[in-house]
């Protein structure tokens, strides 16, 4: 027992010296001392510059950067009154305040150099050049004297190159100048914007617009800028729209079915795009299109001569060949051969066609295919007229028989005499003056689109 109280009386007093221990050390942290000399400084955001300053260090530090003409002073603990104040000021004020200081210090030790700036933009360019003193030495003068000054050495300024005028598009009695589009043989449904759209939007939304059954589609924009109508491309900004379907072509005239087809694919677009369609009636457009196509019909001639062998019948490879070397161009189907003519325009259209029966020269043994008859087919509305394309047809013939042994024949397999070229000629000038009276000479890009598929 005598060892038990032993060991709790040593562990008690070791508790107190140890709560002791912690009151003096608290008390002690408590304890005020003495004011330092250096409580009274601001803590510093800056390196303190050392006040002995070697004389190399000091030359560098006031040295004049070569890159700035406004001389710049660096500043240091000189004894000067200016800067005393400001190291008294900055001392004394918080560290937001000294960095104010600080400015203002710069600022009233950059001023004397700073007058120099507005003088020196105030002259001409090469000023400083031409007077020989560097472009921030130069001294103060008077306003009246810079004005003459700068009036003596003003340099000649050669006068910049006037722009070309660039050619604006012309439009005739201020209507939008027409593209492909045309009333005379499309049905129109005008489409009204409710603000400018570009190219790049439309095109993605006329995928149905090529085609209506049998009949092409076309879509145009009116750009202001040009005041004119052209087909929609991409990076171009149009105010309205127009869309028509062809209401004939060979295939024969515009049927209500197609029509309708039209008719969705044009309400489609106008709701992707916020616009309103004047859509035409059906029944009168299906009407428009019988007329058209039967005046079509009756302008819709082909007039074909024929160079008949006197002989042994010809090879289709020697025709071929007879062809090819006249300049005449194999069709895809290869079914023909083409002879083509530059129009006014310089654009090369076919003018006639040469067939050699059913031959077909892409598929058929030439050596094996044989006959007695190579036609020479006129397509009327489709050559113009100024072109003679007739006479043309007629030389040829005459050439290939004078080279094949063979004589040119009409259609009923008459030789062709001087009277059946008057009457030939008769016909096709009331063929020619018909289209003209409607506003499609032979020829033109209208009529081509009606005569076609």
């Amino acid at each position: 027992m005598t060892l038990q109280t032993a060991l709790i009386v040593a562990g008690i007093v070791l508790l107190l010296l140890v709560v002791a221990y912690n009151q003096w050390q608290i008390r002690k942290a408590r304890r005020p001392r003495a004011l330092q000399p250096e409580d009274d400084l601001p803590p510093m955001r800056e390196p303190v510059v050392s006040p002995v300053i070697k004389p190399e260090v000091s030359a560098k530090l006031h040295e004049p950067s070569p890159e700035h003409q406004v001389e710049r002073r660096e500043p240091t603990l000189s004894a000067s009154p200016l800067d005393a104040a400001a190291v008294a000021a900055r001392m004394a004020a918080s560290s937001a305040d000294a960095d104010d200081a600080l400015a203002d210090e710069v600022a009233v030790a950059a001023a004397p150099s700073s007058t120099h700036a507005p003088h020196a933009a105030a002259g001409k360019p090469g000023h400083a050049e031409e007077s020989g003193q560097p472009a921030g030495s130069a001294e103060p003068h008077d306003a009246a004297d810079h004005e003459e000054h700068a009036e003596q050495v003003k340099p000649k300024q050669e006068p910049a190159p006037a722009k070309e005028p660039q050619p604006e598009p012309v439009a005739l009695d201020g209507q939008p100048t027409p593209a492909v589009i045309d009333p005379l043989i499309d049905c129109i449904v005008p489409l009204h914007l409710e603000r400018k759209s570009s190219g790049d939007r439309i095109l993605p939304l006329t995928g149905r617009l090529r085609r209506a059954g049998t009949k092409q589609v076309h879509i145009e924009g009116l750009r202001s800028e040009a005041n004119a109508w052209e087909p929609v491309t991409a990076g171009h900004q149009y105010e309205d729209l127009q869309v028509a379907v062809q209401l004939a072509n060979r295939g024969g005239a515009l049927n209500a079915l197609e029509f309708s087809e039209f008719v969705n694919a044009v309400e489609a677009l106008a709701e992707a795009l916020d616009a309103s369609a004047e859509l035409p009636d059906m029944t009168e457009t299906v009407a428009n299109g019988r007329e058209l196509d039967a005046f079509a019909a009756s302008c819709d001639v082909q007039l074909g001569v024929n160079v008949i062998s006197d002989g042994a019948p010809w090879s289709a490879a020697y025709v071929q060949t007879v062809a090819t070397q006249d300049g005449l161009v194999l069709s895809r189907d290869g079914t023909r051969f083409t002879r083509y003519q530059a129009n006014a325009e310089g654009v090369q259209r076919a003018l006639f066609t040469l067939q050699f029966g059913d031959t077909n020269f892409l598929r058929d043994d030439l050596t094996a295919k044989a006959g007695r008859q190579i036609t020479l087919l006129l397509d009327v509305p489709s050559a113009a007229q100024a072109t003679k394309p007739f006479k043309t047809v007629c030389e040829y013939g005459y050439s290939l028989a004078q080279r094949m042994g063979a004589q040119l024949v009409d259609d009923n397999m008459r030789p062709l005499s001087e009277s059946s070229f008057v009457a030939i000629f008769g016909q096709l000038q009331t063929l020619y003056d018909k289209l003209e009276a409607r506003g499609m000479p032979a020829g033109s890009p209208v009529t081509l689109r009606l005569f076609s598929l």
